[in-house]
């Protein structure tokens, strides 16, 4: 055996163990934490290069499209990924990264069966074939969004107000492709069923965020995740949101402009017209700008 000692007086041996332990430990946290935090703010990265995309069906032709995102605020030209998507349009969801290879995702209520769907994205800016996962979603398909990391374990998560009594739950990633049971985590979000969806993280504490437009003012809220499932208290963040309130054209996109905080883009009932706010940081959002037209047959995924 090794006893000579090194200067700190430990066997050689030993305090080479110590060294390895502690490098690998450290290497650990590098990689893990930002890739916790790519999930929260980059939620609907569907081509792996760090910046949020856009996935929609046309409403008239029941095909699935993909806008990759530049990083600086706009998109490039859709791609059709394939068709049949009609029965997925109403409840399309980016929850994040479903299955731990950091990619994001697709989930949907199928409105024929109310069972619920994933797609796992496959790092090109397209998905695999649709698998089952679970039934009994219909009082959910109007509401269903992606939530991104809600506690921070990596996984994508998703809510939904359920249309029955007005209440919102959660459901947590398994790591697997699959969901936890349903949890409920607040009631009286009736004005907002089918207007949320994750926002990324918008207060860069490095949670992910809710943000949705309440029906009754026209107005836009935001609620902080605290990296455990649940949210802080709602906060009013501007009004005159009513153009942007049909159920298939707001979307949270995570991060699209090239900084950190979490965006929102949505598409104009009167123009036809898709518009972005960049995240501030602060729980708040810069001036829209219009960044193209003729999105009126495109329901978002949320």
């Amino acid at each position: 055996m090794d006893y000579k000692r090194s200067a700190a007086g430990l066997p050689r041996r030993m305090l080479a163990r110590l060294l390895c332990c502690v490098a690998a430990g450290a290497l650990l946290v590098l990689l893990g934490t930002p890739a916790h935090a790519a999930i929260a703010d980059k939620r609907n990265d569907y081509n792996s290069d760090g910046i949020s995309d856009i996935a929609g069906v046309n409403g008239t032709s029941g095909c699935l499209y993909r806008w990759l995102g530049n990083g600086s605020g706009g998109f490039a030209a859709g791609v059709q990924l394939g068709c049949g998507w009609g029965p997925y349009q109403q409840s399309l969801s980016g929850p994040g990264d479903l299955n731990g290879d950091g990619v994001g995702d697709l989930v949907a209520v199928n409105s024929a069966s109310n069972c619920l769907y994933r797609w796992y994205g496959n790092g090109s800016g397209g998905f695999g074939a649709g698998t089952q996962i679970g039934c009994g979603w219909a009082p959910y398909i109007a509401s269903l969004a992606g939530a991104g990391d809600l506690n921070n374990d990596g996984d994508g998560d998703l809510v939904a107000v359920n249309s029955g009594n007005g209440c919102l739950y959660r459901w947590l990633g398994n790591g697997s492709g699959g969901f936890g049971a349903g949890t409920q985590i607040g009631c009286g979000w009736a004005p907002y069923s089918g207007y949320v969806s994750g926002g990324g993280d918008i207060n860069g504490d490095g949670n992910a965020d809710l943000v949705a437009i309440n029906s009754g003012n026209d107005c836009l809220y935001r609620w902080y995740g605290n990296g455990g499932g649940g949210f802080g208290a709602g906060a009013q963040i501007g009004c005159g949101w009513a153009p942007y309130q049909l159920a298939s054209s707001f979307s949270g996109m995570g991060n699209i402009g090239g900084g950190t905080a979490g965006d929102i883009v949505a598409i104009n009932s009167g123009n036809g017209c898709l518009y972005r706010w960049l995240g501030n940081g602060s729980g708040g959002y810069g001036a829209g700008t219009q960044i193209g037209c003729g999105w009126a047959p495109y329901w978002l995924a949320a």
